[in-house]
């Protein structure tokens, strides 16, 4: 389950994490836990453990962070 869960990670983030000019003057960190929120969500629908390693906080706040500076810088 775990290779599910990574996969599904990298794919929405990939997939929904987007220069947005509805976005720029949202602080990092709020932006962050709202999309961490986001794929939480998308995640439970798809039927994924919420428990899984591969969508633990940290792990989540690290890969979406960089995401969103990669998509703003």
């Amino acid at each position: 389950m775990a290779e599910q869960a990574s996969s599904f990670m990298r794919d929405w983030i990939a997939a929904n994490i987007r220069s947005d000019p509805v976005h720029q003057e949202r602080d990092l960190a709020q932006r962050t836990a709202d999309e961490i929120g986001r794929l939480k969500d998308d995640a439970r629908a798809e039927g994924l453990d919420l428990n899984d390693p591969e969508l633990e906080e940290g792990l989540l706040r690290d890969e979406i962070t960089a995401a969103i500076k990669r998509v703003t810088s």
